[in-house]
């Protein structure tokens, strides 16, 4: 199997020098390609140096919503001149109102403008949402999505707000939470995407599957747990792990795999 972590962040500093191990033991695992996002301008360097230095990266850079209020004047523009200039996507942007005090409209307006620039430039999008799926749904509208595809990542919605979103002509993606037993939530929702929709994906090095009894306190996550992943939904959908590992194989690299 040659597995696809649709949404990861390798170049976070909490990896270190540990990064060339962990992504060598995503490779022993199966994943054969990892999705790094890029979430704020101060880390956009490093994604783009990991995706130099290793070919299974696929280099996604936007800004997340937890730093809008930090991004300097002209961090469009300059992620728009890295998008010209090299082959990635466009994300983790997105819209998170379960944070405190919230400045919605500034998350919307930056959501906004990172949509249009990855539908302009036909490059894939990646999605972060939290309480927040009536607005997203509203610009995702307004904007219009790329053709070559935009997934919400580590989705916490409904099963009816999943229809909507693969309605819109989103693929949604599940992580190790969904291995949980203390989740009942996302088993419902993954049951409500399609085979052409799903995505698996681990956010390493967060949401590690705290819930193993052998997990250490403050262990990081790592793309090799998709495994765990794949396993949980291959149950919860009731078919074949190799079958599953192919469907969301075919459904990343018909999103990814350009870049």
């Amino acid at each position: 199997m040659e597995l696809w972590d649709s949404h990861c962040h390798l170049q976070d500093e909490r990896y270190g020098a540990e990064v060339g191990g962990v992504i060598q033991r995503a490779l022993q695992a199966g994943v054969a390609r990892m999705v790094c996002c890029g979430t704020r301008e101060e880390d956009w360097p490093r994604v783009l140096e990991l995706a130099a230095e290793h070919d299974c990266l696929v280099p996604m850079l936007g800004l997340h919503p937890w730093f809008v209020g930090e991004a300097r004047p002209g961090w469009l523009e300059r992620l728009g001149e890295l998008a010209r200039k090299h082959p990635l996507g466009i994300g983790e942007c997105g819209l998170d109102f379960a944070i405190g005090n919230p400045d919605r409209p500034g998350q919307e307006q930056a959501f906004a403008v990172q949509v249009r620039l990855a539908r302009d430039l036909d490059r894939p999008l990646s999605i972060h949402c939290r309480q927040a799926w009536e607005s997203l749904i509203r610009i995702c509208r307004e904007e219009g999505l790329p053709q070559r595809g935009a997934v919400v990542h580590a989705f916490s919605g409904s099963p009816e707000v999943a229809l909507q979103l693969q309605d819109l002509g989103l693929s949604l993606a599940f992580g190790c939470s969904l291995a949980n037993p203390a989740n009942k939530r996302a088993p419902k929702a993954l049951l409500a995407v399609r085979e052409d929709r799903l995505l698996l994906e681990t956010d390493s090095p967060d949401i590690p599957p705290r819930h193993l009894p052998d997990w250490p306190p403050e262990g990081l996550n790592e793309p090799r747990y998709l495994a765990l992943v794949l396993e949980t939904a291959a149950r919860i959908k009731g078919i074949e792990v190799q079958e599953l590992a192919e469907q969301t194989t075919r459904v990343a690299e018909r999103i990814f795999l350009y870049v």
